[in-house]
């Protein structure tokens, strides 16, 4: 799982990118945004809820890869829906994505870091 560090300093590239660049690229990437923030959020305990499935409480390698097996089924269409935001298929991407990301089993970032969202060294939690 990647460092602490470097989650924490993506979380904030997230919000900065969603703040600088949502009027620009619309709804759909605004949707992926926010599904990528709820899954660091849950990934690093800032929330109790997975952002996709029904799970509550830390998350953990197990936790997150069935997470991100229930994001495969329903972009897949295979799974009936769970909520109309939980459903989304760009929200659902975007947890998708970071979760992997998390995991080391993506190279990129839901979002590039910026000269804006530079790393900056935060305080282990």
């Amino acid at each position: 799982m990647r460092d602490h560090v470097i989650v924490k300093n993506e979380r904030r590239a997230l919000v900065a990118y969603s703040t600088n660049t949502q009027p620009i690229a619309g709804p759909e990437f605004g949707r992926f945004l926010r599904g990528a923030e709820a899954a660091l959020d849950w990934a690093t305990g800032a929330t109790a809820t997975a952002p996709v499935g029904p799970g509550t409480g830390p998350a953990d390698a197990a936790l997150i890869a069935a997470e991100i097996e229930l994001c495969d089924v329903l972009l897949a269409g295979t799974a009936s829906a769970l909520t109309t935001v939980r459903n989304d298929p760009h929200y659902v991407n975007g947890v998708e994505h970071a979760l992997r990301w998390l995991l080391e089993l993506e190279a990129e970032p839901p979002v590039p870091l910026t000269e804006d969202t530079a790393p900056v060294a935060v305080p282990a939690a």
